[in-house]
């Protein structure tokens, strides 16, 4: 005997293996689809770049993630609610691409709890909330010995480099010990006593920040664990050097180069100005795609530190075209490089091009628009009327690049090795990882004289800078040591996305309510002043009030009244469009959803409906 079901019966089955299967769904997603994400967001806010994923790739050995955040943070400050999912969903997504190498902690500090000391032993900076109580929201690491690092407290501000600040922080648990940064110094920064030259304040911080190892005569390999190569100045380097160099950017090496087409401040061996003040690294750049034309220099009216010259036997103010203060547009402010940084200070500028197919350069640092290439000839007579040289200025289609990463796929100008080198490893006739480099215009901007000035303060002399040059070049090392995690990684957007449509109404809103408030608030004003004076001349010698000015009065207060219902009015008018604006939204997010899902239901059911239910045979 065949067992028939009633609609009801096949209805509670149908939704029992629903709820069955959902939670199946659930659960295996959980475990099997744990790091999978879907990134919608515009600027892809929640994903992880390129170099990051291969960075958490690599990672040698575990880390642990404690992240403190307080749970009345949101409710403090609502403002960053979206930032903090942020920071929550960027967290999870290291986790997830790290092949357990990094193990997360989430931890809420309540007040006076021992989670609050951890907070506070950790170093993460609290902030105060309104009731007194400290909230926190911040992240410590710890790798498996003795490795600490934090991020005190996450900040809105750097939402932008959110990726980068937990980037170098892994990077600099990953690694052990201050990075070595290999110098090739051909402007003598290390100074020389003997001329009475100082150590220059650019190598005195980077001392402190890395283990810096100055290369002297001929390179043929690296020191150990090098992490940085800086080539400054380079002239009359040998084969097996430039093999070096290449080799180190071929196998994906971090290379910081500063190339000149005119070093005023390099001295010769005896503290004479050299015979030769330019310097370019042809061979290597010829073969890597780059241009750069030793013998040009960039003329910048946009950008050009002004000047007095003794011209004809009288002082002449003028732009001095070739000494520039970079700022503003000429900064890329996307790069974390250059984020924070306000201006920097060049002199006698190269600039570089792409010379080749699958070779590109992104810009750091760029001339104004007025800029145009010169010949650096004709700029270094610091004597000469620059005014001269203002007309011969063509500006490109797009303003010279001073500074700029160089990316794309490299060819070695070594397809053999030099004479007399044997290679240590495979020779690379190209790059074997992700290109590491960042190409400088200019190796003054090194030396003191161009960013520092020394005031005596109590005593002793204080190097106070006026600009940011040390600062670019630390950025950049630390950037670079970081490997291409680092160096491919630029600011991205924010989380807060505003309401544009509804911002601009309430702006329209607001400028035309403050108009009109201005406009009664004049007329109110007038009206009061009329009153004065009809008070004090009014009947001398008596507090009786006229005729005349009771009428006054009377109508001052009919112009008050009405004036505080037309404000009113306004008020409304002007927040109508606004409150129908979001009301719509709210309206759309809310209630769309489920009417899809409702009117999907309805057709299911009405078309279950049409079907012929099987009916029991006589």
């Amino acid at each position: 005997m065949t067992k028939t079901f009633t609609t009801g019966r096949l209805v509670i089955i149908a939704a029992l293996l629903g709820a069955v299967i959902f939670g199946a769904v659930n659960l295996i997603a959980s475990n099997t689809l744990r790091g999978a994400r879907i990134d919608l967001t515009q600027q892809k806010l929640f994903s992880l770049s390129n170099g990051t994923k291969l960075m958490l790739g690599e990672i040698a050995e575990p880390i642990r993630f404690r992240f403190f955040m307080s749970s009345g943070l949101t409710r403090e400050a609502p403002q960053i609610a979206a930032f903090a999912s942020r920071v929550r969903a960027m967290l999870d997504a290291y986790v997830a691409s790290s092949k357990g190498k990094i193990i997360i902690e989430v931890i809420d500090p309540k007040p006076y709890s021992e989670e609050e000391d951890r907070a506070v032993a950790f170093g993460i900076s609290p902030m105060q909330a309104s009731n007194g109580d400290r909230l926190f929201f911040g992240l410590a690491a710890t790798n498996s010995t003795t490795g600490k690092a934090t991020i005190a407290a996450f900040s809105p501000e750097r939402e932008a480099y959110l990726e980068y600040d937990l980037t170098r922080l892994v990077a600099e648990l990953d690694r052990k010990g201050k990075a070595v940064v290999a110098l090739i110094d051909g402007m003598n920064l290390q100074g020389n006593p003997q001329l009475g030259m100082r150590e220059q304040q650019v190598l005195v911080q980077m001392k402190q920040f890395f283990d810096v190892q100055p290369l002297q005569g001929e390179v043929t390999e690296l020191p150990e664990k090098t992490r940085v190569l800086m080539v400054v100045q380079p002239q009359n380097l040998s084969d097996k050097t430039l093999f070096a160099i290449d080799q180190w950017v071929m196998s994906g090496g971090a290379t910081l180069i500063f190339v000149d087409p005119h070093a005023e401040s390099q001295v010769g061996p005896r503290g004479q100005p050299p015979a030769d003040s330019s310097s370019d690294l042809q061979k290597l750049f010829a073969a890597w795609g780059v241009r750069y034309d030793a013998t040009k220099a960039v003329a910048d009216p946009g950008f050009a530190l002004q000047t007095e010259r003794m011209i004809n036997g009288r002082p002449a103010s003028m732009s001095n075209l070739p000494w520039i203060a970079v700022h503003d547009e000429g900064l890329r402010k996307d790069d974390a490089i250059l984020a924070q940084l306000s201006a920097m200070v060049m002199t006698t500028v190269g600039s570089f091009e792409s010379a080749k197919a699958g070779v590109s350069l992104r810009p750091l640092v760029t001339a104004s628009k007025k800029a145009g290439i010169l010949p650096a000839e004709q700029m270094k007579d610091r004597n000469a009327d620059l005014r001269a040289l203002l007309v011969k200025i063509e500006p490109p289609a797009s303003p010279p690049v001073i500074a700029a990463r160089l990316n794309g796929t490299l060819e070695s100008a070594y397809p053999k090795a030099p004479e007399g080198v044997t290679p240590k490893g495979e020779l690379l006739t190209r790059n074997s990882k992700l290109v590491n480099v960042i190409l400088v215009g200019d190796a003054d901007m090194l030396m003191d004289r161009t960013w520092v000035q020394r005031r005596n303060v109590m005593g002793s002399e204080v190097a106070q800078a006026f600009a940011n040059n040390g600062d670019f070049v630390i950025n950049a090392i630390e950037q670079m040591a970081g490997g291409v995690a680092l160096a491919d990684l630029r600011g991205r957007g924010v989380s807060w996305r505003p309401f544009e449509l509804i911002q601009q109404k309430e702006q329209e809103a607001n400028q035309r309510y403050r108009a009109k408030e201005q406009a009664l608030q004049e007329r109110l004003k007038d009206a009061e002043q009329k009153l004065q004076e009809l008070a004090r001349g009014g009947q001398k010698g008596t507090e009786v009030l006229t005729p005349e000015q009771m009428k006054t009065i009377e109508k001052f207060k009919g112009d008050l009244l009405a004036t505080r219902e037309e404000l009113r009015a306004v008020q409304f008018d002007l927040r109508k469009d606004v409150d129908w604006i979001k009301n719509a939204v709210i309206a759309v997010n809310v209630a769309l959803v489920p009417i899809v899902v409702g009117v999907l239901a309805l057709l299911l059911a009405f078309r279950s409906r049409r079907r012929a239910l099987p009916r029991k045979d006589a």
